[in-house]
């Protein structure tokens, strides 16, 4: 059964905002690439992204573990929207997107998001190198 583990919110702030869910729901740190934080209460993954628009602030989306990749392609048919499209690979996790029916995006996932700190972190200037003007983040 397909199960929500993972949601990525925009913020300013994702190093203050990762201190507030650290100290109000003890939450731990996952990973850190760049400006972004990841957390996890070691059941559902959480993405703190930094925007630098603030009218972007809040939920950017959400994301599905699944059991069955072409039978949810098939599910995703059957409901006559677009079919899910690759992500990149460089740590974001998601093998696929797509898109709901009312424009919501979500992630797929066969191997999940991560729950523990297993890789080393990505320094800012690391991520900038990669993501010239800041573009990666969605905002």
């Amino acid at each position: 059964m397909p199960k929500i583990r993972h949601f990525a919110i925009m913020c300013e702030n994702p190093a203050q905002l990762a201190q507030f869910y650290t100290e109000v729901f003890e939450m731990h740190e996952v990973w850190r690439q760049g400006p972004h934080v990841y957390m996890s209460d070691g059941t559902l993954n959480v993405a703190l992204l930094q925007t630098r628009d603030p009218s972007r602030r809040g939920i950017n989306h959400f994301g599905f573990q699944i059991e069955d990749m072409e039978e949810i392609r098939r599910r995703l048919e059957a409901a006559e929207v677009d079919p899910p499209y690759a992500k990149p690979g460089d740590g974001r996790y998601a093998e696929l997107g797509a898109i709901d029916p009312e424009g919501n995006r979500f992630d797929l996932s066969l191997a999940g998001w991560d729950m523990e700190h297993t890789k080393a972190d990505m320094t800012e200037d690391e991520w900038n190198a990669l993501h010239p003007g800041g573009v990666g983040a969605g905002g």
